[in-house]
């Protein structure tokens, strides 16, 4: 809506605070603030008795802002409190973590050691002749029969070396069978390639271990008389000299091939 100036009659809009053309003043000019707000905040110092403002000294009123409040800053002791007692707890956590490893690689290496060695655990029990068995054919049964097996096929070729060079010199039959280790009656022997020989008289005996140190495999021979075999289970030392007094029997055991043929 277009009204007209008071002062040169000219076309001014509402929202105009003065003419354009004159500078007349078009708006009411506001009433004089007859009231102040005290600085210690008494109350109003004039104006209405009350000390409620009025719509116009509202209007021209400062504005009160409320101040912004400030924590104070963390010290770095506080401040750093926290992820130290995380690293504590991450530093604790990886050493029960190491420990617990440690643990089982020892019950490991202890479990493999007592698996691979049971000659240790053999040496608490007595000894014992196991029973004479014929020379096996086919493929063994199991891990124990192929270690007795080994162990008594060359006690087997052994015997038949003694036959041949007539007697238990360890030269002669190291000569003779050079891939054997033969050693003297007082030696134990520790695998089933090394070979403990006595000879008492015209009696040569031998002993043969197998792989598991559990196993002793002996044999006698002398000159007129057929050999003769035992083989002891949880034997503390494979040596000549330790050969059982009973037990032996014809059966030389080992694996069908170690034997002559027919035609042999």
């Amino acid at each position: 809506m277009i009204g007209t100036c008071p002062g040169c009659g000219t076309d001014v809009r509402p929202l105009w605070p003065t003419c354009r053309s004159c500078g007349t003043l078009l708006m009411a000019p506001p009433a004089p603030v007859t009231s102040t707000v005290s600085a210690a905040g008494a109350g109003p110092t004039s104006g209405s008795a009350n000390g409620v403002l009025s719509a116009d000294e509202q209007f021209f009123a400062p504005a009160v802002l409320q101040p912004i409040v400030q924590l104070p800053p963390l010290s770095n002791g506080s401040a750093r409190s926290a992820p130290g007692g995380s690293s504590v707890g991450r530093d604790a956590g990886k050493w029960i973590v190491l420990a617990a490893m440690l643990l089982f690689f020892v019950a490991a290496i202890a479990t493999a050691w007592l698996t691979i060695k049971p000659g240790s655990t053999a040496g608490a029990q007595t000894p014992i002749v196991l029973p004479p068995r014929p020379a096996s054919e086919g493929l063994p049964s199991g891990l124990g029969t192929v270690v007795r097996i080994q162990a008594e096929s060359t006690r087997r070729t052994a015997m038949q070396t003694a036959e041949e060079t007539g007697g238990g010199d360890i030269a002669r039959l190291a000569a003779a069978q050079p891939a054997f280790h033969w050693v003297a009656s007082d030696t134990p022997s520790t695998d089933a390639h090394t070979v403990s020989v006595a000879q008492t008289g015209g009696v040569v005996t031998m002993a043969v271990a197998a792989s598991n140190h559990d196993v002793c495999a002996f044999g006698q021979w002398s000159t007129g008389a057929p050999p003769r075999y035992v083989t002891m289970g949880h034997e503390r030392s494979c040596a000549a000299v330790d050969a059982p007094a009973q037990g032996w029997s014809s059966e030389p055991g080992g694996a069908a091939s170690d034997l002559p043929d027919s035609t042999g």
